[in-house]
């Protein structure tokens, strides 16, 4: 179970992936036997597995209704009402997000169904645009698109005597400058001796408290936000800066500033005098207060944990309620905090977490935030209570943040793979492989090897540079990765070479290469045949982005020939060991081609245009011949081999126009469709047909 390009961000948007037998599938009377928990709907799309999405932002209304966005490309808004367990999409009639899922979220202070958002333009460019919302998010009305200078990092909403004011923190870093809106967002100005961050009291209208243009101070605002002036200051020392602002609900209104290195301070008199409440040495990086009992403050500190006043935030009144000093988190900075009903809420590590009690939190579950991207979905040949999926929460450069969930029930809960190396590290498990004959005997790769894992409970790690581990027929092991492709016999006790990482001097490497395995792929209807895929490196080039090659193998592995150069989406022919399916792309668009003596010569079936965006094709396992096609505008059904081809019932809008771009596709061995989107998430669908 291994990525198909490593190097992008999954999945490979606008070209096929190089998948052989992305499942090794089960017979209809072996999938009979599991009830998962949820069936598709007929003819709909409906999520499946583990659609418990990673957050990045985090806020909250008056009402205690919760508001997310996500982690991943799409940048989703998501909506979990108060009282309430399950979360809904917010993000219909949104801009398409680009690459970076910044969305900036405000929501206002008295009416909680009033919201506004900041999203970055589709098409890759730099501009970000401001909607608004008046239901609560279910529908969004587009204000205003700015230009290049317009980079939003967090929205404020003011409350004036007859209305609302927004003030926008413009720039990737601190010192963030301050943009401002009078008309609910459909115009922006820049303000004047003012910077980031601010703080608005909800029950004193016009009033805005923000740092000093020069650092140095607090200013404070009477009309809104269109003019500051100065006011009284905590004492800032050379170097430090104002970290956080926060004023509570209620009259007077108690006003909080966080210096990174000075402490947090309090003020009860509009700003003009302030004292010192704590944290001497180090400020609170995150400030936040219920607006039923404002008396109720709560601060969170860096790496150590989430603290609370019932005092209102008086001199020596913060006590610790939720520590991170040995907790399983793997990043501890607190990024957002809100106080709402049953809260405090935080979200960590990109995890949301909630403080149930003093000294106890517990992490919030997401179910059905698709917010993660699909590598791979796996079912076991012979046990169809293990199902695996290899996700990821994003891609930075050629970084992905992998991740192996398991399933022990048929994908009705998922279990996160890996093991807590320290109490702020913990390693993932990011790639799974499965021993076809075998249910409890499987290969896992983490960072810095491979760990086998026997039937009996034996386990042997071997350190090694792999991408990807698979295990072929009589239990071979495999891994491939920077040095080629090693296979063990014996359980991997020992390893051998079997496709090395130098590549010899050729027509297409003059000077020759260095080869680097990223794809391992076992046919599930004979594990004795295995596809590889590697980028190639030539010698002498020193920016060559490296050639992409497919290998095969007929003997578990033992040998390897080559098939093509260039990427394709290799799909084996259920009963037809020697033939498979072949989808690449080429200058007219993309060509779906069969080949029934493994590669040696190949049939042109169809090409589909480069508007289809056609990236992956799957087989029905039960042998009937149906084909399906995933492309730019959903999934497309063949009855006929391939020849012509009709969309399937259902159509594909799961979230919103942006979750029709299908990536990947996969029949399960009792029919159901199962699809995961370019945009994230997967989706599964009964068809009735």
């Amino acid at each position: 179970m291994t990525d198909p390009c490593p190097t992008e961000p999954s999945p490979c948007p606008g070209r096929p992936r190089a998948a052989f037998a992305r499942a090794a599938l089960l017979s209809l009377a072996a999938w009979a036997l599991i009830s998962p928990a949820a069936w598709a709907g007929v003819d709909r799309w409906t999520p499946y597995g583990p659609g418990d999405g990673t957050v990045r932002s985090l806020v909250a209304s008056s009402h205690g209704d919760l508001y997310t966005t996500t982690n991943f490309g799409a940048g989703e808004i998501w909506q979990r009402p108060v009282a309430g367990s399950a979360w809904r999409f917010r993000g219909q009639g949104l801009a398409r997000p680009g690459i970076s899922p910044a969305i900036a979220l405000a929501v206002h202070p008295k009416n909680p169904k009033s919201l506004w958002a900041v999203v970055p333009e589709p098409g890759g460019s730099n501009f970000e645009s401001v909607f608004r919302s008046t239901d609560g998010g279910a529908t969004w009305r587009k204000l205003f698109t700015g230009d290049g200078d317009f980079r939003v990092a967090r929205l404020t909403a003011v409350p004036t005597r007859n209305s609302i004011a927004l003030l926008a923190e413009i720039g990737d870093n601190p010192p963030r400058r301050l943009w401002r809106s009078g008309d609910l967002g459909a115009s922006w100005s820049a303000v004047a001796d003012a910077i980031g961050p601010v703080a608005a009291p909800p029950d004193l209208p016009n009033t805005v408290y923000a740092a000093r243009a020069s650092g140095s101070g607090l200013v404070k605002s009477t009309d809104g936000g269109r003019t500051f002036g100065p006011t009284g200051a905590p004492p800032i020392a050379a170097g430090d800066r104002i970290l956080a602002l926060h004023a509570t609900y209620g009259r007077p209104a108690v006003v909080f500033a966080s210096l990174e290195h000075g402490g947090l301070f309090r003020s009860i008199d509009a700003g003009v005098s302030w004292r010192q409440v704590g944290f001497a040495n180090f400020g609170p990086a995150a400030l936040a207060s219920e607006p039923a009992t404002p008396k109720t403050v709560y601060a969170a500190v860096g790496g150590s944990g989430i603290y609370a006043s019932d005092r209102g935030g008086q001199s020596a009144s913060f006590q610790q309620i939720a520590s991170f000093g040995f907790t399983p988190l793997q990043i501890v900075e607190t990024t957002a905090l809100a106080a709402a009903p049953g809260g405090p809420y935080f979200v960590a590590g990109n995890e949301l977490y909630r403080v149930r009690s003093r000294e106890t939190f517990e992490r919030v579950p997401t179910p059905g935030i698709e917010a993660f991207g699909v590598a791979e979905l796996r079912f076991h040949p012979r046990d169809p209570s293990l199902v695996a999926v290899r996700r990821f929460t994003g891609c930075i450069r050629d970084s992905c943040d992998f991740r192996t969930l398991l399933s022990t029930d048929g994908g009705a809960t998922f279990t996160r793979l890996g093991s807590q190396i320290l109490p702020r590290l913990f390693s993932d498990v990011y790639d799974l492989a499965f021993d076809p004959a075998e249910p409890n005997r499987r290969l896992n790769l983490m960072a810095g090897g491979v760990g086998f894992q026997g039937p009996d409970g034996t386990t042997r790690n071997y350190p090694s540079p792999a991408l990807a581990v698979e295990i072929a027929a009589d239990g071979v092991l495999l891994a491939g990765g920077l040095r080629g492709i090693e296979r063990s016999e014996d359980d991997g006790v020992t390893w051998t070479t079997s496709l090395d990482a130098v590549v010899p001097p050729g027509p297409d490497f003059p000077l020759g290469g260095t080869r680097r395995i990223v794809d391992l792929r076992t046919n599930p209807y004979d594990p004795s045949r295995l596809v590889a895929r590697s980028v190639e490196v030539r010698q002498g080039l020193p920016h060559d982005p490296g050639l992409r090659v497919l290998y095969t193998s007929q003997d578990a592995g033992r040998t390897w020939s080559r098939l093509r150069i260039g990427d394709a989406d290799v799909e084996p022919i259920p009963g037809a060991p020697a033939s498979f399916y072949l989808l690449f792309a080429t200058g007219a668009g993309t060509e779906l081609r069969r080949s029934d003596d493994f590669s040696a010569t190949s049939v042109l079936l169809h090409t589909f245009p480069a508007a289809d965006g056609a990236s992956d094709v799957t087989t029905d396992p039960s042998g009937s011949g149906d084909l399906y096609l995933a492309t730019r505008t959903g999934v497309r059904k063949s009855r006929d081999g391939g020849a012509t081809w009709e969309p399937t019932a259902g159509g594909f809008n799961a979230f919103g126009p942006y979750r029709r771009r299908v990536g990947q596709l996969q029949v399960a061995p009792d029919g159901r469709l199962i699809a995961a989107p370019v945009d994230g998430g997967l989706f599964e669908n009964r068809l009735s047909d």
